[in-house]
């Protein structure tokens, strides 16, 4: 096991991928300035998924036999290291520790 790692979302940074992920302009970008880290990480959002995934450094760590395309399968894996969430309005902290293993799942059908 490794040390504790963390993580730190900002809505602005998130607003800014949303928009070059998105292609946003105009008014479709005046859209997306509501959103809310509580509502999105309990809805389950698959691009504040990707988001974190992404700015993280877990998917580089993952041994190769882990190495899927699927995002649902990594995302089940990450949710095993993370030790703490903190989730406001505007910001998001999540500390993580990566794990020598992983459980796979029980079935083949995960989030």
């Amino acid at each position: 096991m490794s040390e504790l790692k963390e993580l730190v979302v900002t809505k602005d940074d998130y607003l800014e991928f949303l928009a070059v992920r998105l292609r946003l302009q105009g008014s479709c970008q005046h859209e997306i300035e509501n959103v809310s880290f509580p509502y999105l990480f309990a809805s389950g959002s698959e691009l504040l998924r990707t988001y974190i995934l992404g700015i993280s450094e877990f998917t580089s760590t993952l041994p190769d036999r882990y190495k899927l395309p699927d995002r649902g399968f990594i995302w089940y894996l990450f949710s095993q290291s993370v030790k703490e969430i903190q989730i406001m309005p505007d910001k998001m902290i999540i500390k993580y520790e990566l794990q020598d293993e992983y459980r796979k799942p029980f079935k083949q059908f995960y989030l």
